[in-house]
């Protein structure tokens, strides 16, 4: 992990600063939350919120054990399982122990704070640890990014939206970490955290999928340098002999935090890892969508689908021009980068070219580096491709996915990216500090960074206006 830039603030100031602001930011989040739960109070439940009460109920009674017929059936489903192919299990499992039958309302507003609670212990412990590595503007950044521009707008629906973004979030961090030094037992948090955000909502897999993907090729070219004598010993944390037996724990975590669910969907399906979403984002529209979940709504409606006319990603792309192809997907891309205006996607495209502008200057403004020390870490490339790919791989799929279905979870790539790009920051201006940068690039990064943040406060408040 990268050290903090250096400050003139003296540790002790900075850290009162922190817990100044914190304390403001910790108050409007509450403040922000009660308005959002109470607005909230005064709307119907979505018909997604409709299937997660109903999974709720059915798990309800899944947690009253009763061992008078069996003691391992109850135990079989003391678990997270349950499934409707839309819904997943994690969310109703969790809302399962705080539900009350004989007063719904009072179970949803419970709930309700419970996000609340562990939203906000959470963005004070990512606030903590950024605050150890990051300048005091970019922890603050990554608090405003995860917190208001991601976690917030999940507090008032009762979906697995909000654990979905924070074991996302989780797994994000993972697969970077595992990426620049693969220890065993990384693997093991990537697949552990990667089950819980799949058992949150089903939006993980593209992340995980594009996980391994880069780091076999990483491994690969490990055993080519290796071959050609070209390696560079002593310089990279990462191991190419841990991969095969990396990947092996990984999908041994994974199976065993999601396997219930996914026998239960096998019953269900006949599909393991079935989901709605996985087969009507090849229909055109969503009352097409909506129509079709409502005729297949088991296993056996499923498997009286004539193969002919199954929804794949062939059958559509043989039945549509490449006009009306691209036609939809640019119409997704405009209505994905609007959803994202104002919630923070403004911010990383300032960020992204920050960054950018930053390595440049640094690289034309230091000498040479001379030895490993002065340099990036090696494994860069390595984990500039992984974000590259993941943020264009969900943007490429929401983009898609728009025209049939509701693409809310893409707020979730906010804090990961942010965060990212933060760290990103840090670890050039160490480097650039080491080979004898100028004090004045640390200082105007931090200038820009508080000019940014300042401005993310006025807009986040500006478009909140409404809901006070």
């Amino acid at each position: 992990m990268v050290t903090a830039p250096a400050s003139s603030l003296p540790p002790w100031l900075r850290w009162l600063l922190f817990a100044l602001i914190m304390g403001g930011m910790v108050s409007a989040y509450v403040k922000l939350a009660r308005q959002s739960i109470y607005e909230g109070t005064k709307i119907p439940l979505t018909a997604l919120e409709v299937r997660h009460l109903a999974l709720t109920r059915e798990t309800w009674k899944d947690l009253q054990l009763d061992f008078s017929e069996s003691f391992s059936e109850p135990l079989k489903k003391l678990a997270p399982h349950r499934t409707d192919g839309l819904a997943q299990p994690l969310w109703p499992w969790v809302a399962a122990w705080m539900l009350h039958e004989d007063d719904l309302s009072a179970s949803l507003q419970v709930t309700a704070w419970f996000r609340v609670g562990l939203t906000l212990s959470c963005i004070l412990v990512l606030g903590m640890v950024c605050m150890r590595h990051f300048a005091l503007p970019a922890a603050l950044m990554s608090v405003t990014l995860v917190g208001f521009h991601g976690l917030l707008g999940t507090i008032s629906v009762f979906t697995g939206a909000t654990l979905f973004h924070l074991f996302f979030l989780l797994t994000w961090l993972a697969c970077l970490y595992a990426l620049q030094r693969n220890s065993l037992w990384v693997y093991g948090l990537v697949g552990g955290f990667a089950a819980l955000a799949y058992l949150a909502e089903d939006r993980i897999l593209p992340l995980l999928a594009i996980f391994i993907l880069i780091s076999t090729l990483r491994a690969l070219w490990g055993w080519l340098a290796a071959q050609w004598h070209r390696g560079k010993e002593g310089t990279t944390l990462w191991v190419r002999r841990n991969h095969v037996f990396g990947l092996l724990l990984l999908a041994a975590s994974f199976s065993f935090i999601a396997g219930p669910r996914l026998s239960e969907a096998y019953l269900q399906f006949g599909n393991a890892t079935f989901q709605y979403a996985d087969q009507v984002r090849w229909l055109d529209s969503s009352l097409e969508a909506e129509s079709w979940i409502q005729n297949h709504p088991d296993k056996t409606s499923l498997d009286q689908v004539p193969t002919l006319e199954k929804l794949t990603a062939q059958s559509y792309f043989q039945s549509h021009t490449r006009e009306a192809i691209q036609t939809r997907l640019l119409n997704g891309m405009r209505t994905t980068l609007l959803a994202l205006k104002g919630h923070g996607g403004e911010v990383l495209a300032v960020m992204l070219v920050l960054l950018i502008v930053l390595t440049l200057v640094g690289w034309c403004a230091t000498p040479a580096a001379c030895h490993p020390g002065e340099r990036l870490h090696p494994e860069t490339t390595t984990t500039v491709l992984f974000l590259v790919l993941a943020t264009l791989a969900y943007l490429v799929t929401a983009s898609w996915d728009s025209a049939v279905i509701r693409v809310d979870h893409l707020q979730a790539l906010t804090g990961p990216v942010g965060l990212s790009l933060l760290w990103g920051y840090t670890s050039v201006l160490r480097r650039a500090r080491k080979r004898g940068a100028n004090w004045f690039l640390s200082r105007g990064y931090q200038a820009v960074l508080w000019l940014m943040l300042g401005m993310t406060w006025f807009q986040f408040w500006k478009s909140a206006a409404a809901m006070l």
